[in-house]
């Protein structure tokens, strides 16, 4: 008998706690579980990216149109080319950049008090990564987000009505 060790005590082979019959199979349980429940977790993350994304540029979207309307009544144009391109050139995003700024006159005519509406329109790629990755053409769903803004002018336009 050791001299450190009690009598009382049982020897150190009737003190480790063994493993039931069901547990050694069951270690491998929790990794598989999360193997097929990450994908799934990964597809509600890309969505809520993607449509916070697009959300994004439909409120830019619509303030470049706003300030662009705001612009038109007033006959000024902050940039150097047309108000079109300016609007387009104020955008942060590479997509909004790319869209087609369309000013007119609904009532056909530019008088002051006419309104002077302004258009922006933009393809949005819902899944770049998927599409691309795939290489198939019409494999990468797409919208069309389109703002508009209606403003009385109050002096005549010096500009012309295009895209």
């Amino acid at each position: 008998m050791n001299p450190h060790q009690s009598s009382s005590a049982p020897p150190l082979r009737h003190r480790i706690r063994r493993r039931g019959p069901g547990v050694m199979g069951e270690r491998g349980a929790a990794l598989v579980e999360f193997a097929l429940v990450l994908p799934v977790i990964l597809l509600i993350l890309m969505g809520i990216v993607y449509v916070g994304e697009a959300l994004n540029e439909s409120i830019d979207e619509t303030n470049l149109v706003s300030e662009a309307a705001r612009y038109a009544a007033v006959n000024q144009n902050p940039g150097g080319g047309t108000l079109q391109a300016y609007i387009a050139s104020q955008a942060d995003t590479a997509d909004l950049q790319k869209a087609s700024v369309c000013i007119s006159f609904p009532n056909g005519t530019s008088n002051i008090g006419d309104p002077v509406q302004v258009t922006m329109s933009v393809t949005y790629s819902w899944l770049p990564i998927v599409g691309n990755a795939l290489g198939i053409p019409g494999a990468n769903p797409t919208s069309t987000l389109v703002r508009s803004a209606t403003m009385r002018l109050e002096t005549v336009p010096t500009y012309s009505a295009g895209c």
